[in-house]
């Protein structure tokens, strides 16, 4: 280097800094072209964004809400309310009237006096003794009359309550008889569902209290 020329010195520093930074600056290119660049120490590379949960909601319509009507009757049945707070079907047409007690209705067949159905309700007068024993005394009872046969008479239940089937003969001034009756106990009531008809018509006789018993409430 020249002493007395510091100046014309400086062009071939400069050159040669240049150069170097040109090197340099093309060595470090081809190390990014090769490897990414590792953080310098005590530096926290910046994080990418969180993703963020996709929330979907789903609308429910709930069901129009559903009533329970009484099925419908068949025609050939009306509703009735019988003492004793008893309701039951007889068949349409039928006459209707207060029996021999006040604690039963009788409905009868215009077209024969024969087919007779008897429905009620009244207290239980002796609840210290079951029902299947009054019953049976009752029955014991008709059996010393004239014209009287038992045909069954049986224990069972009716909606869960305690129940008696009673089925027998008997002669009236209208002609034999053919008889289906069910008695039953509920809070202290009992309950009677009788049907009558010609012994030839037993099956119909039987059908009737039948679609008593299934209608009836309690």
């Amino acid at each position: 280097m020249n002493a007395r020329n510091p100046i014309g010195a400086l062009p071939l520093a400069l050159s040669a800094a240049a150069v170097y930074a040109v090197l340099a600056g093309a060595a470090g290119y081809l190390t990014l072209d090769r490897h990414p660049p590792t953080p310098a120490p005590g530096t926290t590379a910046a994080a990418a964004p969180p993703t963020l949960p996709v929330i979907t909601t789903t609308t429910t319509t709930p069901p129009p809400p559903t009533t329970t009507t009484a099925a419908a009757l068949p025609p050939d049945l009306r509703r009735v309310e019988a003492p004793g707070g008893l309701t039951t079907v007889i068949p349409a047409g039928w006459a209707v009237a207060t029996g021999t007690v006040a604690t039963t209705l009788v409905a009868t067949d215009p077209t024969s006096p024969r087919r007779e159905l008897r429905l009620g309700g009244a207290p239980v007068t002796d609840p210290s003794t079951p029902l299947l024993d009054r019953i049976a005394r009752a029955a014991a009872d008709r059996e010393r009359e004239p014209g009287h046969r038992r045909v069954t008479l049986t224990p069972t239940t009716i909606r869960t309550h305690p129940a008696v089937t009673w089925e027998f003969d008997e002669s009236t001034a209208s002609g034999a008889k053919r008889v289906a009756t069910a008695f039953w106990e509920s809070g202290g009531v009992e309950y009677v569902l009788y049907s009558a008809g010609p012994p030839e018509e037993w099956d119909l006789t039987r059908s009737r209290l039948a679609a008593m018993v299934e209608h009836a409430t309690p």
